[in-house]
């Protein structure tokens, strides 16, 4: 593939650091509707980091995460990308922004470490009894295979089938019980990495949001008039799974178990979903 100057200018860069830094991997040429528009958010949240003014500064951040996401919205689905708009929305101080941004680029690069490390420090800065997804060691090992992209499971199912349907046809021709094992874990492989990809399709990101508007109330039912379910109200920012949408309402799950009910434009789905 030929290499353009402005892509040879991408794998330079570095991703703009809030908690961490790690280099910008940049996407293909292709995905942009413009060079222009990643130079200037890149130059506004450049402007920001020296400005001394905290009005500006954050004037500045907010104006880099609207140019990160015109070039997601025109297209461009790459982690870096994702992960470069959160920096600026969590500099902004549009923590909702932030962890959505942030859990997109982990959907798109499980590997993405500069989102993850700055999503764990966008939750520390919401108040202590927002519920949070529990850190446990036993819930990574029984998704362990999430930081495998679900693009790289699918090729390697496609690969793991290929070798089973040649094993099994060696076996048959040759009768030899070893390429029959061969052919019977290759198939296994072949299902469990089609398996994962089709459960977080239907399962996982359908499900995931993030409460994107500040001070939502929460209620026991799908009406203004209901109580309140919740003594506070929900901060931007804070992680929930939608469970049922009803008119404009949307009946979400937090993560303490506790299901309430919220304008459903006050959420927004990590795959892009209208909630």
């Amino acid at each position: 593939m030929r290499t353009t100057p402005f892509r040879t200018l991408l794998l330079m860069l570095f991703a703009l650091p809030v908690v961490t830094s790690t280099p910008f991997a940049a996407a293909e040429s292709d995905v942009f509707d413009s060079q222009g528009r990643l130079e200037q958010a890149l130059s506004l949240y450049a402007e920001a980091l020296e400005s001394t003014d905290r009005d500006a500064r954050l004037a500045a951040f907010a104006r880099a995460e609207v140019g990160f996401a015109s070039i997601a919205e025109h297209g461009a689905h790459n982690a870096a990308l994702q992960t470069n708009l959160g920096n600026a929305a969590l500099q902004a101080e549009h923590l909702g922004q932030a962890v959505l941004a942030y859990h997109r680029a982990l959907e798109l690069d499980p590997a993405a470490s500069a989102a993850q490390q700055n999503l764990v420090h966008v939750r520390s800065l919401l108040p202590s009894w927002v519920p949070r997804p529990a850190a446990s060691e036993s819930v990574d090992a029984l998704h362990f295979y999430r930081r495998l992209s679900a693009t790289l499971r699918f090729d390697l199912a496609a690969g793991a089938f290929l070798l089973a349907a040649m094993s099994l046809a060696v076996s048959v021709r040759r009768r030899d019980g070893g390429w029959r094992g061969l052919a019977f874990v290759a198939g296994l492989a072949w299902l469990l990495l089609l398996s994962s990809v089709l459960f977080d399709s239907q399962t996982h990101k359908a499900n995931e949001a993030v409460v994107t508007t500040d001070e939502t109330l929460a209620r026991s039912a799908d009406s203004r008039l209901a109580a309140l379910a919740l003594p506070e109200p929900l901060p931007a920012g804070a992680e929930v799974e939608v469970l049922e949408e009803r008119s404009r309402w949307a009946r979400i799950r937090l993560y303490n178990g506790r299901d309430v009910w919220v304008l459903a434009s006050a959420v927004t789905r990590v795959d892009g979903g209208d909630s």
